[in-house]
């Protein structure tokens, strides 16, 4: 062979590496690590605990039915980052949280168009108590910090 062959091998060898390294140094980029996949569903555990706290802490003698949808929505966009993140833990205990979530949404469906806003949040509060207590208890089935 020629020297002129040789070249074109090797540079062909290090282009098929350099590829290979490429293609094998970024296969898992895009997917967390299981620390950072825990840790982004312990930060999505507590502000759920958050939007349920500032739901059930809402003063029903001046309270507005606005701001009580507000709250509600707060909870839904706090428990729709919480799905986001339990989906890249692997084996994530969400089964009771599913289900204290399924309750919650009902008893927020039950809410009377025509009922006062006290009634309301009585109706919803025990519901989301009970969605606090499933993000509290997957918390620290995983081991989240306080």
């Amino acid at each position: 062979m020629s020297r002129t062959w040789w070249i074109i091998i090797a540079v062909a060898v290090a282009v098929g590496l350099a590829v290979l390294v490429g293609v094998l140094g970024t296969r898992n980029s895009d997917s967390p690590t299981k620390a950072e996949a825990v840790s982004s569903l312990c930060s999505s555990l507590k502000g759920l605990q958050t939007s349920i706290k500032t739901l059930t802490n809402i003063d029903t003698s001046t309270a507005t039915k606005s701001e009580l949808e507000n709250d509600v929505n707060g909870v839904e966009t706090s428990w729709n980052q919480v799905k986001s993140d339990a989906q890249a833990v692997q084996d994530a205990p969400t089964g009771s949280l599913d289900s204290a979530w399924n309750d919650f949404t009902s008893a927020v469906k039950d809410i009377p168009n025509a009922g006062s806003v006290s009634d309301a949040v009585d109706s919803v509060t025990q519901a989301a108590q009970q969605l606090g207590s499933a993000a509290q208890s997957t918390a620290s089935s995983i081991n989240c910090s306080s």
